[in-house]
């Protein structure tokens, strides 16, 4: 493998992680200049350090050598377009049904801010595509929970008497999104066992 391959890559997944040449010195105790030198390519980390970096940055050893961004990014950009879709699809539902059923103003006001909160997962969406990072997808994937916990609560109790329609809206959403984290869990899980 040539130096030029590696330092790019090195360079990119450092700033994935939102980290200064400084930050990852510290945490590899190591000098900024020799960070510099392995991402201009310069010199090259040893195998030690190429696993210190993989376990920092939470991808196989494999990837950080290998120039794997097409198939990254085309995983990627699949899983966010279907995100996307999800949200469209359930916020397009949840305004459908805020419109057309009759309800008390409580019971609309609780549908509004599920309405809020599904645009909330919409933003963060499109800031973690322009700035990716760990976070942003965690913050995703628990304000999805969040969504799907309190649908799927507040359409059983019929909080707020909101009428069968927006209560079955609720249950059906709640039990959609559910679906979709757990296959996200089983995804994560059997893709950890096979790098084990």
């Amino acid at each position: 493998m040539a130096a030029t391959e590696l330092g790019p890559r090195l360079k990119q997944f450092r700033q994935t992680q939102q980290l200064t040449q400084t930050a990852l010195a510290d945490k590899l105790h190591v000098s900024r200049q020799t960070i510099s030198s392995w991402e201009t390519g310069r010199n090259q980390p040893d195998i030690s350090t190429i696993t210190q970096l993989a376990s920092l940055y939470a991808i196989p050893v494999d990837t950080l050598l290998h120039d794997n961004t097409e198939t990254a990014t085309t995983t990627t950009k699949r899983t966010d377009r279907y995100n996307i879709s999800l949200l469209l699809v359930l916020l397009g539902i949840f305004l459908v049904e805020r419109v057309t059923q009759l309800s008390t103003f409580p019971g609309f006001y609780w549908i509004d801010f599920l309405i809020l909160l599904l645009l909330g997962l919409l933003v963060n969406l499109g800031l973690a595509r322009r700035y990716p990072n760990v976070w942003m997808n965690r913050v995703h994937w628990i304000g999805l929970a969040i969504f799907a916990n309190l649908s799927l609560v507040s359409g059983s109790i019929n909080a707020f008497d909101m009428g069968f329609g927006l209560m079955t809206t609720c249950q059906f959403a709640g039990l959609v999104v559910v679906i979709v984290l757990v296959r996200k869990s089983w995804r994560y899980r059997s893709t950890k066992m096979r790098q084990s």
